[in-house]
């Protein structure tokens, strides 16, 4: 598991997982965005807005 965790924390991974998500979320209910967005929060990915930060 931990290798799982350095590979995410990789800023292109967690963009890329975050896109994903985002699509996900469009076309699924509710309920299923909720989970989504918890193991998104595990994972430490905590916005979906992809943009450069300065």
């Amino acid at each position: 598991m931990n290798t799982l965790k350095e590979i995410i924390a990789n800023e292109k991974i967690k963009d890329i997982i975050a896109i994903a998500a985002a699509i996900t979320m469009y076309f699924t209910a509710d309920e299923i965005d909720r989970l989504i967005e918890i193991g998104l929060a595990y994972f430490g990915i905590s916005k979906l807005v992809i943009k450069k930060e300065d």
